[in-house]
């Protein structure tokens, strides 16, 4: 049966970063940044607060990956900078706790986040046949500020619905993630073909609602082999996927 609609995950599948920077290129951007923001608060950025940006960081690994080997919900990451400054002697309004957030995630752009050589044409291609397209990702960081990343990316335009675990409170493999997207193309399940890297987020998730899985494998050691999850088809390049029998056709 052919699909009426492709939804996509993100990182390592659309897009990737194939040279990120150094280690401390990061740490000193992380610092430089939160200085200046402490700044404009009248404190200084010495002491325990010079890690406060690590901190943040090992505080939400931990957070994300507690929350995905268990009910899913999305880690609030305000609750975690808010914490962790308290942690240090620095007590922050919600607002502020916000704003530290922001300023401590570092933009793809820095990171040199750029899109897949095929994928704006495999985009396009898709549109052109007649399906309908979405993006169902795991992020913690959502908001203006990423929506503009996306855009300068040129990836606005193809996307109907964007399924954000920032935003939706739950994380992939979670259903309701994947039901955001599907409703609000008003599509079912079986009418859908997901796209993502991760067996266990993106194609046992898609899966266990009844949609097509399409594993877009990316690293040379791939994760969850073991775990008896089969994937309904298997691409290396994504324009592969406009051979896959539930997308040659079109919609």
């Amino acid at each position: 049966m052919a699909a009426k609609a492709v939804l996509f995950d993100l990182g390592n599948t659309l897009w990737h970063i194939p040279e990120p920077p150094p280690i401390d290129t990061i740490r000193q951007e992380t610092m430089r940044r939160i200085g200046w923001l402490l700044r404009t608060w009248d404190v200084e950025l010495k002491g325990d607060l010079r890690f406060l940006g690590r901190d943040i960081r090992l505080g939400l690994g931990a957070a994300m990956s507690h929350a995905y080997a268990g009910d899913l919900r999305e880690p609030d990451p305000v609750a975690l900078a808010q914490r962790v400054a308290a942690e240090k002697g620095l007590e922050l309004t919600r607002a502020q706790a916000d704003e530290l957030w922001r300023t401590w995630n570092l933009e793809g752009a820095f990171f040199g986040r750029r899109l897949f050589d095929d994928a704006i044409e495999t985009l396009n291609t898709l549109r052109a046949r007649g399906y309908r397209v979405g993006c169902v990702t795991n992020r913690p960081f959502s908001g203006p500020a990423f929506q503009a990343e996306v855009e300068a990316l040129g990836l606005t335009e193809h996307f109907e619905v964007m399924s954000i675990s920032a935003d939706l409170g739950y994380m992939k493999p979670h259903p309701q993630i994947f039901r955001h997207a599907l409703d609000g193309l008003g599509i079912a399940p079986d009418d859908a073909v997901m796209v993502g890297d991760s067996l266990r987020a993106d194609v046992a998730g898609a899966q266990a609602l009844g949609m097509t899985a399409v594993w877009r494998r990316h690293n040379a050691i791939d994760e969850e082999i073991d775990d008896g999850i089969v994937p309904d088809f298997e691409i290396n390049h994504l324009r592969e996927l406009l051979e896959l029998a539930p997308l040659r056709d079109g919609a």
